[in-house]
């Protein structure tokens, strides 16, 4: 598991330690810092899977595309260098990279640090580490198989991809794999801890089932194209309606679909970061998504959850309540710009084992009780 994220001038940080758990909620107003996290992670993620043999930082890739160096170098510090790291258990490593030119779209390699030692960044590198590194690669490895679900999942489509089975291993950053990795993996058995008892351990019934606790009475079914490399999603939003094509149903199922896919596909030792679970759902499903979330934490994949939303924070302080997740496995991020513009550090309010918060910072969901105050 991760255990902290290390950012030194990147985009709105000047500098940054901060503590993951098995569950961590990252919350805050619009520009405040917490896509920035998110980003920060996935920047390493998908250098080390896109860029096997690299000496660089790729800042436009095929899921995520930030740019130039000069629109991620933080600008308040004006240094033409960035570092980005992170911990895991005993092992920490830092890459720091060097943008000679800021209109380039990756950034160099300069140096490595692990646990505190320099490493000198020897050619050949393989996932930013010297080639003949014989150390474990504790921290390259988790961040190499990093599911990745971003607030822009792919909306109701006619057809969506279907391609080998090794290539459906994430449901994609968009989701737009989702229904191909359950198309393959259909009866692989889910994992105990996240089972619903009663039912068939497989995938499909699984996902089914969370699938109809969300839309009591919806009903999903994915087919392949003959001819094409290519799966149909078909849904119900009714169990005496027919199967219709998704378009024709509510926007909530095709963006939660994805999710559902992500966590319950998921190993002991994955590790999730989900944006804006709560797009297009009612509030009771907003609260249950954060609840199913936490319960995915405890089962022992490490999840990150980026949310405007109180309900998703109500889901995991109930999971928490109830004993679903320990307060130890839990962490809450709240960032907002500095108000003298100074550097940018979150608040974290602690969370007890009857789910209360330590602490309420302003801007911190407090927007009902301000609204209420004043209708009052």
């Amino acid at each position: 598991m991760l255990t902290e994220l290390h950012v030194t001038s990147f985009k709105c940080f000047e500098t940054l330690a901060l503590p993951l758990r098995p569950l961590t909620l990252l919350s805050g107003t619009n520009g405040g810092g917490k896509s920035s996290v998110i980003q920060s992670l996935m920047l390493l993620a998908h250098t080390l899977s896109h860029r096997e043999w690299s000496d660089s930082l790729l800042l436009d890739g095929p899921d995520l595309a930030l740019g130039s160096a000069a629109d991620v170098l933080n600008q308040q510090a004006a240094r033409r260098r960035l570092s980005l790291g992170a911990s895991a258990g005993d092992q920490t490593i830092r890459w720091s990279f060097r943008a000679e030119n800021r209109r380039a779209l990756s950034v160099e390699l300069d140096s490595i640090e692990v646990d505190g030692e320099m490493v000198a960044p020897t050619a050949p590198l393989r996932w930013l580490l010297p080639s003949d590194w014989s150390r474990p690669r504790t921290v390259v490895d988790l961040l190499r198989s990093m599911n990745w679900v971003t607030a822009e999942r792919t909306g109701p489509r006619e057809l969506l991809p279907l391609r080998d089975p090794a290539s459906h291993g994430r449901v994609g950053s968009r989701g737009e794999l989702a229904a191909g990795l359950l198309y393959w993996r259909e009866d692989t058995p889910v994992r105990e801890a996240l089972r619903k008892a009663g039912l068939p351990p497989t995938l499909f019934h699984q996902v089914r089932a969370r699938m109809q606790e969300f839309f009591p009475g919806c009903d999903l079914r994915v087919s392949p194209i003959d001819g094409a490399s290519a799966v149909s999603l078909r849904l119900k939003s009714d169990a005496k309606a027919e199967f219709q094509r998704p378009q024709n149903v509510g926007f909530g199922l095709t963006q939660l679909f994805p999710i559902l896919v992500a966590v319950l596909a998921a190993e002991e030792g994955d590790c999730l970061l989900i944006e804006n679970p709560e797009v297009h759902l009612h509030p009771r499903a907003q609260q249950h998504i954060g609840w199913l979330l936490a319960l995915a934490a405890a089962s022992g994949v490490q999840v990150i959850v980026e949310t405007h939303s109180d309900h998703v924070l109500n889901g995991l302080r109930l999971a928490t309540k109830q004993g679903r997740i320990t307060p130890a496995d839990v962490a809450v991020h709240f960032f907002s710009p500095s108000p003298d513009g100074g550097p940018v550090q979150p608040r974290s309010p602690t969370i007890d084992a009857d789910g209360r918060l330590s602490e309420w910072p302003d801007g911190f969901f407090d927007q009902f009780d301000l609204a209420l105050a004043e209708l009052l």
